[in-house]
């Protein structure tokens, strides 16, 4: 297994975990979880644009290439961010990022089913551990509510979308500069359309929480996202959802560190278990 893109795939996770503790802190200050997500790919695109320039990389995309970048952009990232996001008011966040993370199981039964991909023995048993992993995270008493629910399962299917289409649809061999790019535009344009019927985006915001939704945007439509295109071109879309699972480990330990969170000793088994799986699936690689 290629070093380089598990490296890229834990990181990617790593960074993804701890940021949702700045995005709380502006939900404080009067922010809102789908503002967060307009705002969060909105600031990305200069970051992203001065990587490109520096690269030298011009912006021009195939039509092709296009039509996939906006599917995966409104059906992928941008679905998947309002449904997970909207199901915290039904079931709870716990219960809800619990259900999202299941994600790897669809990644791998999409590209089984609609893209004919043979999975090894060693992925299954990695899948299998991982989701008795993410069961322990499972918080019982807030999952009572069948449309949170559904809203946190197709959350977890949309992403799953976005990760497989990355590779099955060749958009892994454009710059993962110029992908993050686009992506960033059309998932902020998606939110801004959405406000117009909606209008849950917040202007009226202190400078402090500007402030941190840059870092997040830096750190996870910036960072994040060009380092999962690389682990997913690297390893493949169902080995990349496997080490992404890093992610819910992450957001343990900074909770901890953090904001001094309690470990129930169920997290604390699901943690050992998840990283069992990632290991497993690392050691048992041919390269």
């Amino acid at each position: 297994m290629r070093l380089k893109g598990a490296l890229c795939t834990i990181l990617s996770a790593f960074l993804y975990g701890f940021t949702p503790i700045l995005a709380s802190l502006t939900y404080e200050m009067g922010n809102n979880s789908l503002s967060m997500t307009f705002y969060r790919n909105l600031f990305a695109i200069p970051f992203l644009y001065v990587l490109l320039k520096y690269n030298k990389l011009d912006l021009k995309i195939e039509k092709q290439d296009l039509k996939y970048i906006i599917m995966v952009s409104v059906f992928g990232i941008t679905a998947t961010t309002a449904l997970l996001y909207s199901s915290y008011p039904y079931i709870g966040v716990g219960a809800a990022t619990t259900l999202h993370f299941m994600y790897p199981v669809f990644v791998a039964v999409l590209c089984r089913y609609a893209f004919g991909e043979n999975l090894s023995k060693q992925k299954i048993i990695a899948l299998c551990l991982a989701c008795v992993g993410v069961f322990c995270f499972m918080d019982f008493q807030h999952i009572e509510n069948i449309l949170g629910v559904v809203m946190a399962v197709t959350s977890a299917l949309t992403y799953a979308f976005y990760m497989t289409m990355v590779e099955k649809s060749g958009l892994v061999k454009i710059s993962p500069y110029k992908l993050s790019f686009y992506i960033a535009i059309f998932a902020a344009l998606t939110m801004l359309i959405g406000n117009i019927f909606i209008g849950y985006i917040v202007v009226n915001l202190p400078l402090k929480a500007f402030v941190f939704m840059i870092i997040v945007a830096f750190f996870t439509s910036f960072l994040a996202m060009i380092l999962m295109q690389v682990g997913i071109r690297e390893i493949g879309s169902t080995s990349a959802a496997i080490f992404s699972l890093f992610e819910p480990i992450t957001s343990v330990i900074t909770g901890v560190l953090i904001l001094n969170e309690a470990v129930s000793i169920t997290k604390l088994i699901g943690c050992i278990v998840i990283f069992f799986s990632i290991s497993y699936l690392a050691v048992s690689g041919k390269e």
